[in-house]
């Protein structure tokens, strides 16, 4: 059954009957929201009937915007380690979320924000949302793990455009690319029927995909054929 809605820094969880929604009111990952969104995800994922997870904005141009630059600005050698800590920490909550988890990207996604979304099951896009990582055009590379993610999403070449080059992915380039799982006119009427897609399958074909995805699935397959042979 659904829970009251609860209040956090830059976010709102609102749970309905079979998927909860996690809504950005603040498109910026600042610290604060970051932190806001890891503990968030942690105290749904604790509950005893976790339903599939929905990411979404209420800015209808922009889902997520990547990093609070003010903040990077004063990041030192050491801060900058806890920083990267903190926005995998939401990454690995993401991942490790016992139900399936979609992003419903509206608008423009970002950075920190493309990263946060590569961690969901799936992405559902509407039509005018767009997908890079800008921060190479100002000499940053992410540190949230989107350098592994995003050649494991779309491919090395197309990655390399993207991280090294600052190229924007439109929705059906996106598509096309399998960066996104379907384009709608509404995404988060969307997403919310890609969630319960996803529920209905049986849990072992869930816990398999997040096992062998990523960088590491060469490894983790000759692992397992090892140890069958």
């Amino acid at each position: 059954m659904p829970h009251d809605p609860l209040e956090a820094d830059g976010l709102r969880f609102e749970p309905t009957e079979g998927v909860d929604h996690v809504v950005f009111t603040v498109p910026i990952l600042s610290r604060q929201v970051l932190s806001s969104l890891a503990s968030t995800i942690r105290l749904i994922a604790s509950r005893s009937d976790p339903q599939p997870l929905l990411l979404r904005s209420d800015h209808a141009t922009v889902f997520l915007a990547g990093a609070d630059l003010r903040e990077i600005a004063v990041l030192d050698s050491a801060s900058c380690v806890d920083y990267a800590d903190l926005g995998r920490s939401v990454v690995t909550a993401i991942e490790n979320h016992p139900a399936p988890t979609v992003a419903a990207c509206a608008g423009s996604c970002s950075g920190g924000g493309l990263d946060i979304a590569l961690s969901c099951d799936a992405i559902v896009a509407g039509p005018r949302a767009s997908f890079e990582h800008p921060g190479v055009r100002r000499g940053l590379v992410t540190g949230w793990t989107g350098t592994v993610s995003a050649p494991d999403a779309i491919g090395p070449a197309a990655a390399r455009a993207v991280l090294l080059e600052g190229r924007r992915l439109d929705s059906e380039t996106a598509l096309s690319l399998g960066l996104v799982d379907r384009i709608c006119a509404d995404p988060v009427r969307g997403a919310v029927e890609k969630s319960l897609e996803l529920a209905r399958l049986d849990t072992s074909r869930l816990r398999y995909w997040r096992l062998l995805r990523g960088s590491r699935f060469v490894d983790r397959f000759r692992a397992f054929v090892v140890h069958k042979l």
